[in-house]
């Protein structure tokens, strides 16, 4: 099969195409044929070596949609033939063929193709989760930092469902009508520190962190929430956290947050919820664009210039 794996650390040109062998399914696993699967930021931290339990060699993909081709055990035999998408756990998903866990399968439904799937995938997940640690509430005001990336469109539009007001941080004003159609109420830059005449913030969910994060965080209202769900932009500076004991008396929280540790539900009852809210209208995949398995170094090249809207996907 062919696999994309990292050659060595450093820039997308270290991601080589390259054949191994197909694998086969233990019990309790199943092989993927895969048609399209995830690009996001954790690949590019991978890639560039920020893990330092992943060596060189290694596949990076978090997520993929395709059919089930073979199972580990009879029990499993009728998934075989079903399409799915899967969380591949810390990688392994730029490739043609995937072993994976039957317990992590989700079945699709017919109506969701395999690039939808992956556009809305692990994203949504995060978007969720991140809501619900911030608690939005409707007619709340909520600034989303990083609002144009794979994870952002889709924090967007859940936050709108729950009635929220929806400010949306972005580098480039030219995406702000697209911000708008899914539920944003203002479109700001990423520099705007101004919380403007309606007030301070509810709630900042925020994916691009970054070296002038801790200048966002006194735009809280008292008893604001900051939740970071990304880093974007980049880690912040060490002192970040000053800017909570410097307002002592407005009785700020900040958290992060990974799926890794979150309290979640199964995979499949999770995205059952997601895709009925797919069917709903109150979330919509968003695909910035695809690229074929080879071109995976330009798929990764494209996600650091940080002007892309909604998710890349390698098509398989």
């Amino acid at each position: 099969m062919r696999a994309v794996e990292i050659a060595d650390f450093g820039g997308p040109e270290n991601l080589k195409l390259v054949d191994r062998p197909d694998p086969t399914a233990e019990p309790r696993h199943a092989v993927v044929a895969v048609e399209a699967a995830g690009v996001g930021l954790a690949d590019v931290l991978i890639r560039r070596g920020a893990m330092p339990d992943v060596g060189t060699g290694f596949v990076p993909g978090l997520e993929v949609a395709g059919t089930v081709v073979e199972v580990g055990s009879q029990d499993d035999a009728d998934w075989v033939g079903r399409r799915v998408f899967a969380p591949t756990g810390h990688g392994g998903g730029y490739c043609d063929r995937v072993a994976l866990p039957t317990e992590s399968l989700v079945e699709l439904p017919d109506d969701v193709s395999a690039h939808d799937a992956v556009a809305l995938g692990v994203n949504s997940l995060v978007a969720a989760a991140s809501l619900e640690r911030g608690d939005v509430k409707a007619g709340e005001r909520v600034l989303i930092r990083g609002a144009g990336g794979g994870i952002g469109v889709l924090t967007t539009q859940l936050a709108a469902a729950r009635g929220a007001m929806v400010i949306a941080s972005v580098p480039d004003q030219s995406v702000a009508r697209r911000l708008h159609d899914l539920g944003a109420t203002e479109v700001v830059g990423v520099d705007a520190v101004d919380p403007g005449p309606d007030g301070r913030y509810h709630a900042v969910i925020d994916i691009a962190a970054g070296s002038d994060m801790a200048n966002f965080i006194p735009l809280l209202r008292p008893n604001g929430r900051y939740v970071i769900s990304g880093i974007a932009a980049g880690a912040p500076t060490p002192d970040f956290g000053m800017a909570l004991f410097a307002n002592f008396q407005q009785s700020w929280t900040i958290s992060t947050l990974s799926l890794t540790s979150a309290p979640s539900k199964t995979a499949a009852e999770t995205f059952a919820l997601v895709f009925a809210d797919l069917r709903k209208g109150r979330l919509k995949p968003v695909l910035h664009g695809t690229f074929p398995l080879d071109e995976a170094a330009a798929a990764h090249a494209l996600l650091e210039s940080r002007s892309t809207f909604g998710k890349i996907v390698l098509t398989i």
